[in-house]
This record gives structure tokens, sequence and C-alpha cells, in this order.
């Protein structure tokens, strides 16, 4: 079998050929980002939250680069409502998380700060002024939501995700990558 594969101008499409077929798969900015080594995840180790923590925030550090959120997991033990939101000019407060960067052939560490438990972006409860949607999940349930480059931050801002209950067992994970700024 022959495999040719034609990645157009835009870098968006690679064909693929065989004997007696043509295949086309999208190339995503984010399969490009993986690609070049500027893409990561951050996952928060199991935390027991009270009601409006933010058990995981991540903020874009990189002064010529956006960081874009690919996709939020949210898992906990107790039936809640998560809110994902936004703030920025905030200094992070909380235990480190180190974002893994997803081509594991890539040296590159990832231009963030990112904290669980994190108390430093002043969004709770009734002040969600930069709430960006909400969610339910089940008791021992998860969530993925796929944004897929719908949101985008710059230098100094920074995403959240806070659980409205108490739980015992709350997991968040955050999926991005850095591109140029335009």
């Amino acid at each position: 079998m022959e495999v040719l594969t034609i990645t157009g101008s835009s870098n968006q499409e690679s064909v693929y050929v065989d004997d007696y077929s043509l295949r086309t798969r999208p190339y995503s900015e984010f399969d490009a980002a993986i690609e070049a080594g500027n893409a990561y995840s951050w996952s928060n180790l199991t935390y027991d939250p009270d009601a409006h923590d933010t058990i995981l925030g991540v903020e874009n550090n990189s002064s010529t680069q956006d960081l874009v959120i690919q996709e939020i997991r949210v898992s906990g033990d107790t039936a809640t409502q998560f809110v994902v939101h936004t703030s920025s000019g905030v200094t992070m407060a909380g235990t480190a998380v180190t974002g893994v960067n997803l081509n594991r052939n890539s040296n590159n560490t990832a231009s963030a700060t990112a904290k669980a438990d994190e108390t430093g972006n002043g969004q709770q409860a009734a002040s969600y002024t930069g709430r960006l949607f909400a969610g339910l999940i089940a008791a021992d349930g998860t969530a993925t939501i796929d944004v897929d480059g719908a949101i985008v931050l710059p230098n100094d801002h920074n995403i959240g995700v806070d659980f409205t209950t108490a739980a015992t067992a709350g997991n968040i994970t955050i999926i991005g990558y850095f591109r140029d700024r335009d």
C-alpha cells in the first residue's frame, strides 16, 4: 500500500492515498500544535473541594502567544453544578500543577501558571463576573466539554473550574495549545 500525504497551504487538510481509495482527514490547528510541541494538558490530583472552590485554574503567561482551550474534563463524587469562568489581572494561588506536553517527543514547557485549589481568581458564588458556562454532573459522574478552540486566553488571563457543591473528590483536566497572536 502506497501512502501519499498532501498538506495544503493552509495546513488544514492531509490526503492519504492507497491502492484503490482516497481518504481525507482534517488537519486542525490543534493537530498542528501537538505536532509542534505546543499543546498541553493540566490536571489536578484528586481534591476535596468546598462549595465554590476553584478546583483547577490555568493562566496564560506568554506575552507573544494566546492560550487556546480545546477541551475541559470534569469528574466528581457528588452531584454538582460545575462553573467554568475566566478572569485576568489576579495572582494565581494554590498548589502548582505542571502542564504535560501532549507531544511526548517535545521538551517544550507551557508558558502558563496552573494551580489546583486555586484561590486568587475571586470568582465565587454570586460574583462569577467572568462566567463562561456551567453544566451538571451526577454523583460519580464525568463530563467532557469539547470547546474546540472557542475559548482564547491572551496574556494574564485565566480559566478556572469550580464545583458549586462540596464534594470529597473532584478532578479537572484542561487541554489547550499555544498559537502565535495575529
